[in-house]
């Protein structure tokens, strides 16, 4: 493939909103893909990032090289596209970073088809996040909210699974949740260890919290092949530590964590509909009560009948979404609810855009979401 084919179009808000998303859809060679996400980086004044530490930087570059050849040559696009020389230990062009992350609170529930009327395998999920800056505020004039440009991102490589997911953060190696054209879904959440022991976010050579999604939908077709990816791995966190749901189109799922001190990987099997929140289902974790109760009703939900239809599926996710109370600037909010078919390879979203005060109650807002979209993942690469 000589060149990448790029479609760009905006599938919910404005610059008016709360939030505008971008559809990009990408086919080429994983050397065309890199450059022209870095060319949409760009365009929201992202920059290469530079860093002083040239082993840290050298390490990297030498670590996707071996474990992960289709993201090296992404990061040879990126460095193409921004004039700068690969080998250039000043550069890091392992990711394309709108922001860092202040916690994610979400709440995620896998369905086997055996579960499903339609007989389909579905990953349903709320996805949490705060609606001002890092440090809670409102946006000043000029300045945008953390989650203001979220991306639906699909890619279509020369070599490797084609995929659909909304990718935020780190635009060329970031992932939150996604499909790719064997079926796999995953998702990713806070996993609550931050608050029992602390944290230690760094920046090392291996796959950082988000990355690691991107790894599984490009390389794995089943959850077998997602486990040993994900035993295999180098794990770190650029800011908080994270747990995954992983799920495919045969019906199976689970749960991959750490132990609180991270240093145990934990998995734990889907048995029908798996639920997952934020805390680990591998170990107690304190301070965690909203989610605990989150999960709890989630569970009740989803054992409370054999089968369930869609519309049984979004019920259960907005039962546990955040409700429409009144909160300080930058609350956080249910940003969107996605609903990944496994065997259509299909998402149907919608995305939160904003809200206003409710004239019936000085204790309630209103939400404003845009209309429900369905994408689905067309070519299925083999």
């Amino acid at each position: 493939v000589s060149g990448a084919k790029v479609r760009e179009t905006i599938i919910a808000g404005s610059p008016d909103q709360f939030m505008e998303v971008r559809h990009v859809v990408l086919k080429g060679s994983n050397f065309e893909l890199g450059k022209q996400m870095a060319a949409v980086a760009m365009r929201e004044g992202i920059k290469a990032r530079k860093s002083s530490n040239r082993l840290l930087n050298r390490s990297k570059r030498e670590y996707f090289a071996r474990n992960y050849p289709a993201y090296f040559e992404r990061m040879k696009g990126t460095a193409a596209a921004f004039g700068l020389p690969f080998e250039d230990d000043q550069y890091d062009f392992s990711g394309l970073w709108q922001s860092f992350m202040p916690g994610l609170a979400c709440s995620v529930v896998f369905y086997p088809g055996s579960s499903t009327e339609n007989g389909h395998s579905v990953l349903s999920r709320n996805y949490d996040f705060i609606t001002g800056t890092l440090q809670g505020t409102l946006p000043k004039p000029g300045e945008m909210a953390v989650m203001a440009r979220p991306y639906l991102i699909e890619m279509h490589p020369n070599r490797g699974y084609a995929s659909l997911a909304v990718s935020a953060f780190d635009i060329l190696g970031g992932v939150l949740d996604g499909v790719n054209s064997e079926g796999l879904t995953v998702s990713i959440l806070d996993d609550g260890t931050a608050e029992a022991v602390g944290r230690e976010a760094s920046d090392e050579v291996g796959f950082h919290e988000i990355q690691s999604v991107r790894y599984l939908l490009d390389n794995c077709k089943n959850v077998d092949e997602a486990k040993a990816a994900l035993l295999s791995m180098k794990h770190y966190y650029t800011l908080i530590p994270c747990h995954y749901i992983v799920g495919d189109r045969f019906g199976r799922s689970f749960v991959f964590e750490f132990s609180p001190v991270r240093n145990r990987c934990l998995i734990t099997d889907g048995k029908g509909p798996q639920c997952l929140t934020n805390h680990i289902i591998g170990g107690p974790v304190k301070g965690r009560e909203y989610s605990v109760g989150r999960y709890q009703k989630l569970v009740a939900a989803t054992t409370a009948k054999m089968k369930f239809s869609l519309a049984d599926i979004r019920d259960i996710n907005a039962s546990v979404a955040i409700p429409p109370v009144a909160g300080r600037p930058g609350v956080n909010r249910t940003l969107w609810y996605a609903l990944y078919d496994c065997e259509a390879r299909s998402l149907n979203i919608r995305f939160y855009l904003g809200e206003k005060p409710d004239p019936a109650d000085p204790k309630k807002v209103i939400f404003s979401y845009s209309e429900p979209k369905e994408f689905i993942l067309k070519s299925q690469t083999k």
